[in-house]
């Protein structure tokens, strides 16, 4: 067993991997591995493929196990094609099951030591897949990952089936075919520039040429990686991930290219010049197609120093779940973006004058399952426009929506021109069912605004909706559901208004929307302000349509009502109480009858309900506060004191920005009052994580409810701050944060973690006339 030699592979596929622990780590024999895990929350099991440089005879298979994301186990497959020169798709490949290994819990350790599991085989193959079963939950697991510190295969090569010939290169090369070939070739046109150089005996031009060898050396490795995830990235259809470390691959290999490329001696003998070496430093490399072999990526097979199989049963853990926090090398720096996952617009200077934009000024093509769902309104939105509402960034879904607002409302006509009503129906509800519902504030609001416009413009006809164009409504209706019970006042008041303008129309009806709002929900448990979202919703229904008609059912409604009203929340029983009040002015003495005789309700409640029926009749009935319908309807003058208001009020032709109430006549152009939020407003800032700009009062709770990239930060308990995971376990250990006090007693600002006097009026002290210390608005 001493004779066998570690195989060298490259990874084909993979399920999924964490930003921050990519699967070309399983790359990496060493100890500053990381190892790879999946990412988090998916679905089981994950699996990996590997592809060996030639077929080989694998004698030994070893899988050093993370310490806490540990999989329930491990199943082992290979594949040998018949015939090696021609290889079939992954999908078609006939895997041979070798069976499966066990992974212990690690509850004895404590989750301080890692798992090495070796498993004998003797088995030709020239691929090799596992599959990882389910992990095991530990505190210490809160994402359901699994992950692989490294993973080794030993035994003896077969034969080399494709891999590049050695003739003509330079001797100096044979050992250094573990770059990528854009860097071989490079190599090798440097070494025989050089070579040319020393002939000439211009001995300036071959130290530069020296130099420049030893810095394409250097990086060498970290462009093989690079590559690497490149090309996972593109089976996995991460354009935009691939076009930043595309990005990245050319700023380093023309960061060490020589002053002077063009030079006589950088010219190959013969007229076969090597694909990529004949370009100016300052032009940007094309990408490089994905060879059809891509076996000369690997280094010689040996033996490898610093083995993570070696002495490493029990390694203590410290600083592995969230990363060492010290100084990281270049080799080890994770590129942006794809490791962080925030907006490519990081990747920018902070003092870009045009601001943040996106990497590439194009969305991403269609996947296969968006291409499917867009497949009964593509030909009528264009691929243009699909393309942007189903893309990652959120930006190009709000810009997609933009596009068809302007073809609703005759702004432009390059698409709806010539399309019938039932089509601009189809294609726009279609947009909409995939966006309203969005977790960006922005992209759902646009969405909510595109569907109020699109009724207003074209009244709806029964006609107009059939087939796909029905099905959408359906959903659009539960969505708009959800989102009356949203977080932000401003969708919930949105969301309202919206699920009315659709309700009552044609294509709806009111009988319709409200068996949609007392149909029970499918999720196990609802919030308390979706429940009083739909309390609400049906309150207003009765007040406009009365009840104990074709519209509004009489039975089903009380029944609903009732069961609410014997909530354990206060809110919602307030909210089924005033639900009850409305009904009551409709119906009268049936309801009255209806209550009293009604067993699941106690006599404290009854004689509540009495009293209201009591204070209906005479006119002294007041809502409940905490459930006015109209309380939340303008939330800019619960926002605004006094003085901002009247200060509105009198000046004419001075536009206002409604968070910090600073006036402008310049605000008059929503241009400028856009540019006003996204730059200067002390009340507003930028996620740190998806770059959307929030209001600062708010902040906390987007950043774990809304944002796109909410599981990457947790809630403390004591202070109820959003903290991002990599420094989550320190600030647990410490506890040095300000425990958090009840909203009536302090604010807590995300900004400067200090508390803030309560109420609206603390913030604005806080904010605009004192001055919070970490925002960076403050003087504008």
């Amino acid at each position: 067993m001493s004779n066998l030699a570690k195989l060298k592979f490259r990874v084909v596929s993979c399920s999924s991997e964490d930003n921050d622990f990519p699967v070309t780590e399983l790359l990496k024999h060493g100890p500053q591995s990381k190892g790879w895990q999946s990412a988090r929350f998916q679905d089981f099991p994950q699996v990996i493929i590997f592809q060996f440089i030639c077929p080989v005879q694998i004698q030994q298979l070893q899988f050093l196990s993370h310490q806490s994301k540990i999989s329930s186990r491990i199943e082992i497959f290979t594949y040998i094609p018949e015939n090696p020169v021609s290889i079939p798709p992954l999908d078609q490949f006939k895997w041979k099951r070798l069976g499966y290994l066990s992974l212990d819990n690690n509850e004895k350790s404590n989750f301080q030591a890692r798992e090495l599991k070796s498993v004998f085989i003797d088995i030709k193959a020239l691929f090799l897949k596992i599959s990882l079963n389910k992990c095991h939950i530990n505190k210490y697991n809160m994402f359901n990952q699994v992950g692989l510190v490294a993973v080794n295969a030993l035994g003896e090569e077969l034969g080399d089936l494709s891999a590049p010939s050695r003739k003509g290169l330079p001797p100096r090369l044979e050992n250094e075919l573990e770059f990528d070939p854009v860097t071989t070739d490079r190599l090798k046109q440097l070494l025989i520039a050089k070579d040319r150089a020393i002939e000439n005996e211009d001995f300036d031009e071959a130290k530069k040429l020296k130099d420049a060898i030893e810095r394409l050396r250097s990086v060498g490795q970290q462009l093989y990686t690079l590559e690497e995830r490149k090309r996972i990235a593109i089976n996995n259809e991460d354009y935009e991930s691939a076009k930043v470390i595309k990005m990245e691959i050319e700023r380093l290999r023309n960061a060490i290219l020589p002053p002077a490329e063009n030079n006589n001696y950088s010219r190959p003998y013969s007229g076969n010049r090597p694909l990529g070496l004949d370009r100016p430093a300052s032009r940007p490399l094309a990408g490089n197609p994905i060879p059809q072999s891509d076996f000369d990526i690997f280094p010689p097979t040996k033996a490898m120093k610093n083995d993570p199989f070696i002495k490493q049963e029990n390694l203590p853990i410290r600083n592995q779940i969230y990363g060492n926090k010290g100084p990281v090398s270049h080799d080890e720096q994770v590129i942006p973006t794809v490791a962080s996952g925030k907006n490519p617009a990081q990747i920018y200077e902070e003092d870009d004058e045009e601001g943040p934009k996106n990497v590439s000024n194009s969305p991403e093509p269609l996947g296969m399952q968006q291409a499917k769902f867009a497949e009964p309104f593509i030909h009528i939105l264009t691929d243009k426009v699909c393309k942007r509402i189903f893309s990652k960034t959120w930006q190009f879904r709000e810009e997609g929506l933009g596009i068809i607002m302007n073809e609703v409302s005759g702004s432009s006509s390059e698409i709806f021109a010539n399309l019938d009503n039932p089509d601009i129906y189809t294609g726009t509800l279609g947009a909409i069912r995939h966006t309203i519902g969005d977790k960006v504030a922005q992209v759902s609001q646009k969405s909510m605004g595109l569907l109020g416009l699109l009724i207003k413009t074209i009244p709806p006809s029964r006609g107009y909706i059939h087939g796909d164009s029905s099905e959408y409504v359906q959903s659009i209706m539960v969505l708009l559901l959800d989102k009356a019970g949203d977080n932000n006042a401003r969708i919930r008041e949105l969301a309202e208004q919206t699920f009315m303008a659709l309700g009552t129309s044609e294509i709806v009806g009111i009988n319709s929307s409200v068996q949609t709002i007392i149909k029970p929900s499918k999720e196990k448990s609802t919030s308390q302000k979706h429940i009083v979202g739909k309390l609400n919703l049906l309150t207003t229904i009765v007040e406009e349509f009365r009840i104990d008609n074709s519209n509004v059912p009489f039975q089903p409604v009380v029944d609903y009502a009732i069961n609410n009203y014997t909530n354990s929340n206060s809110e919602i029983r307030n909210a089924a109480h005033n639900l009850l009040m409305k009904i009551y002015s409709s119906a009268g003495t049936k309801l009255s009858s209806l209550v009293s005789e009604n067993k699941n309700l106690r006599q404290a409640q009854i004689d509540a309900l009495q009293k209201g029926f009591s204070e209906v009749e005479v006119g002294t009935y007041q809502e409940p506060k905490a459930v006015q319908i109209k309380a939340v309807r303008n939330e800019r003058e619960v926002r605004e004191n006094k003085e901002v208001k009247e200060q509105k009020s009198s000046i004419k032709n001075v536009g206002m920005c409604e968070f910090c109430g600073k006036t402008d006549s310049i605000f008059m152009n929503q241009d400028n009052l856009d540019i006003h939020y996204w730059k200067d407003c002390p009340m507003l800032v930028a996620c740190p994580q998806c770059s959307q700009i929030v209001e600062i009062i708010q902040l906390n709770s987007h950043m774990l409810k809304e944002c796109e990239l909410k599981e990457l930060v947790g809630q403390c308990p004591r202070c109820k701050e959003a903290i991002h995971m990599d420094e989550y376990e320190q600030h647990m250990e410490e506890q040095a944060c300000l425990g958090a006090k009840p909203a009536l007693k302090a604010n807590r600002c995300p900004l400067c973690h200090d508390d803030v006097d309560p109420g609206q009026n603390g913030w604005m002290k806080h904010i605009l006339t004192e001055g919070c210390p970490n925002n960076d608005r403050s003087n504008y």
